[in-house]
């Protein structure tokens, strides 16, 4: 009988790229829901490190950015500035009226959390209906290419890596690892590209690129959850996925993979 580890991919896996094809509210309401878990696993992180963020607002500006990135509303940048100004007012006058220890630790955890995961991570929604719009598989071919990326990492970097290139962060992690979840990457990529699946609307550069976004960027994310984990003193962000640890730790490579493609669709190739 599967259980723990084996169970969660048995099942999480076909879930996930059945929500993924879905698309559309689903997704949507998929991703803002481990949002929102991340962004408590996130909080309880720094909770270890002596912050109390103030977790109703998190929660609540994540309903609010998953909602942007799904409606994609014709806004102003006013519009824009502005619900960020009132997201730092109300923090500062929740901690003002709360009157507890460390109130510029609590209000930037807060602001710091919404930040790094809720305006991050909730960009796979605008992704996602960029390929309902274009009939691309961004989304899918990112997943994939960062799934991929990292058991090529883990294997090759546990069977024939030597040299550590963050030992201060990730002590298991190597160089020869890296770069072959980077080239895993890059042949996923290309992959869904020459067989078309990828969409018209990329090229093979194009191509190319999110590769090395997947891979690199990916793997930076990675990095950057082990950083915060290890400077509080935790091995994972959370156990709700049994033998994978928390959500936080599933999606930190999505955290910045998907972030930096949609930096690239939209700033660089202007769609």
């Amino acid at each position: 009988m599967m259980k723990g580890r084996n169970l969660i991919n048995a099942v999480g896996i076909p879930l996930l790229l059945l929500i993924i094809i879905q698309g559309g509210i689903y997704y949507s309401i998929f991703i803002l829901i481990a949002s929102v878990v991340a962004l408590g696993e996130f909080y309880t992180i720094m909770e270890n490190k002596g912050a109390k963020p103030l977790r109703w607002m998190g929660m609540a500006s994540t309903v609010f950015i998953a909602d942007y990135y799904y409606v994609q509303p014709l806004t102003s940048a006013h519009d824009i500035l502005g619900g960020v100004i009132l997201i730092i007012i109300l923090t500062c006058i929740w901690e003002l009226f709360s009157i507890k220890e460390n109130s510029s630790l609590n209000i930037s955890t807060t602001l710091s959390g919404i930040l790094f995961i809720s305006v991050l991570m909730c960009t796979a929604i605008d992704i996602r209906q960029f390929d309902h719009l274009m009939s691309t598989n961004l989304t899918l071919a990112l997943i994939t290419s960062v799934w991929v990326c990292d058991a090529a990492a883990f294997i090759l970097g546990t069977a024939f890596g030597v040299k550590k290139i963050f030992p201060e962060v990730s002590p298991n992690k190597s160089w020869f690892g890296s770069i072959s979840g980077l080239i895993a990457a890059e042949i996923i990529m290309l992959a869904f590209h020459y067989q078309g699946w990828l969409g018209s609307y990329f090229t093979l550069h194009d191509a190319i690129a999110l590769g090395f976004i997947s891979g690199f960027f990916g793997q930076i994310g990675d990095f950057t959850e082990s950083l915060l984990k290890r400077d509080a003193g935790l091995k994972d962000s959370g156990s709700l996925l049994a033998g994978h640890g928390g959500v936080l730790d599933r999606f930190d490579s999505l955290i910045f993979a998907m972030p930096v493609s949609y930096l690239y669709i939209h700033f660089i190739m202007h769609i």
